[in-house]
C-alpha cells in the first residue's frame, strides 16, 4: 500500500462488483491476479456452468432471447442488455475485455423448434457443455466443435478459409480450438470458442485485456 515496496492498489483491485466474489487472487489457473467471477458459480462444476452459461446472458444473468451476441471471450450476451450496458456509460469490471459495441457480434443461432435449444446447423446437435460451438467471427455463424474441426482437417495452418456453414471467408487457425495456448493471438484469427468455462475465461481475458493496453 505504498511506503513498503508493494504496489498501489487500482480501482479494479478496490471495487467488488455486485454479484462477484475476488477469487485466486493469487493468479494462475489462467486467473489473472484479483479476477473477478460469478460468487454463485465458484460451487458449480466445470460442465455445470458452461450449461449454464448456454441459457443465460452473462451481463443481464437473464434468460438468453434473440437476437444474442459474444464477446472474443466466448461468453453470451443478449443483445438488448449489451446496447443498455454500453449506452448507461457506466463501466464494470466483469466487461474490462470490452470497450464498444464493435467488441460483440451477432450469432446466428440455429434453434430446435420442438426443444428450443440452439444447435448446429451442420449435425443438428444440440449445443451444451459436451458439445462446443465454434463461433466464426466475420459472418457470425456457430457450428459445432466436432463438425468444424471434421471439415477443416485439411487445413493445418493459418489462412484464409470459408465457414462450413455459409462459405463466407474467414481467417483461419487451429491453433484457436486450444483456449490456453501460450502462442496464440486471440485477435490474429476469426474463430472463437464459444462457452468457456472459468479457467479459459479467465486466461482468454487476461491475454486480450494485455492486448488492448499494449495498443494504446
Amino acid at each position: 500500500m505504498g511506503g513498503d515496496g508493494g504496489s498501489i492498489p487500482g480501482r479494479i483491485d478496490l471495487v467488488r462488483t455486485s454479484g462477484y466474489t475476488f477469487v485466486r487472487n493469487l493468479g494462475g489457473m489462467g486467473y489473472s491476479p484479483n479476477t473477478q467471477m460469478k460468487a454463485a458459480d465458484e460451487h458449480l462444476t466445470s460442465a455445470q456452468i458452461r450449461d449454464l452459461r448456454w441459457s443465460t446472458c452473462s451481463l443481464s444473468q437473464e434468460p438468453l432471447s434473440r437476437p444474442i451476441m459474444a464477446c472474443r471471450v466466448g461468453l453470451l450476451y443478449n443483445k438488448e442488455s449489451v446496447i443498455k450496458y454500453i449506452l448507461a456509460k457506466k463501466p464494470l469490471v466483469s466487461m474490462q475485455h470490452t470497450k464498444n459495441l464493435k467488441d460483440f457480434k451477432e450469432v446466428k443461432f440455429q434453434v430446435d423448434p420442438d426443444s428450443r435449444r440452439f444447435v448446429c446447423p451442420i449435425t443438428r446437435t444440440e449445443f451444451c457443455a459436451a458439445n462446443r460451438g465454434v463461433l466464426v467471427w466475420k459472418c457470425g455463424c456457430c457450428v459445432s466443435e466436432k463438425a468444424f474441426k471434421e471439415l477443416m482437417k485439411s487445413q493445418t495452418s493459418q489462412g484464409e478459409a470459408s465457414c462450413p456453414n455459409c462459405n463466407a471467408p474467414f481467417v483461419y487457425n487451429p491453433q484457436a480450438f486450444d483456449l490456453q495456448s501460450t502462442t496464440l493471438d486471440p485477435m490474429s484469427h476469426d474463430m472463437v470458442m464459444l462457452v468457456p468455462d472459468h479457467s479459459e475465461e479467465g486466461y482468454l481475458r487476461a491475454k486480450l485485456m494485455k492486448k488492448g493496453k499494449g495498443s494504446r
